[in-house]
């Protein structure tokens, strides 16, 4: 494998000759391509694989040194996205902006709530995350006072892992939305994500 990689390139392995070898390197001489096609067909495909929470993975019998491997590629999948010759990350669309929720997930075990500052041209300026033992409605002047402090124009609001249906939680965003248009900060959208999943409250015109 190590040498089809080398003539060839890693493009042309499919997702569980990739995997594969990602297991190889935590799994040192054992044959890893049994493991390898049961996490494939438990997650279907290799990316829903990497986002999983470490505690979805520790359930199929990962060890916490291969977790910690497989963290790795979404990590500097991440890095990339946000350090490209020093210009803001644009979150100007859903694709982008799904991405990088995406990439943020693995890092959520638990549900919180994620506030995403953006500049004039939808640039990532900083995230912050609050626990969401509490409604978004206790966090308004938390909220206002992040957005002040890094001089954002614009908001997104992410419930990661939410243990509400978004129509039940649309009320409190609006209420947000309607407080920051005071401050002249726009809520441009609010996105409820799990594992392999996700709603937009902008979409369903819940917004």
């Amino acid at each position: 494998m190590r040498e089809r990689i080398l003539v060839h390139g890693a493009e042309t392995l499919a997702d569980y000759e990739l995997l594969e070898v990602l297991l190889f390197y935590a799994i040192p001489r054992r044959d890893t391509n049994p493991q390898a096609k049961v996490l494939l067909s438990a997650f279907g495909s290799i990316g829903k694989l990497l986002q999983a929470s470490s505690e979805t993975l520790e359930q199929y019998g990962l060890s916490r040194r291969l977790i910690s491997l497989l963290e790795l590629p979404v990590l500097a999948a991440r890095s990339l996205m946000e350090s490209d010759d020093d210009t803001p990350l644009q979150l100007s669309n859903a694709e982008t902006l799904m991405n990088y929720l995406k990439g943020t997930l693995h890092r959520m075990e638990k549900p919180v709530i994620g506030l995403i500052c953006l500049d004039s041209n939808n640039g990532l300026i900083a995230e912050e995350t609050f626990p969401a033992e509490s409604n978004l409605h206790a966090y308004h002047r938390a909220i206002a006072q992040y957005l002040l402090s890094c001089h954002a124009t614009a908001a997104i609001i992410a419930y990661y892992h939410p243990r509400s249906p978004a129509t039940a939680l649309a009320p409190e965003v609006r209420g947000l939305k309607q407080a920051l248009q005071s401050l002249s900060i726009t809520l441009h959208e609010s996105i409820l994500i799990g594992e392999g999943w996700y709603v937009s409250m902008n979409e369903t015109g819940l917004l």
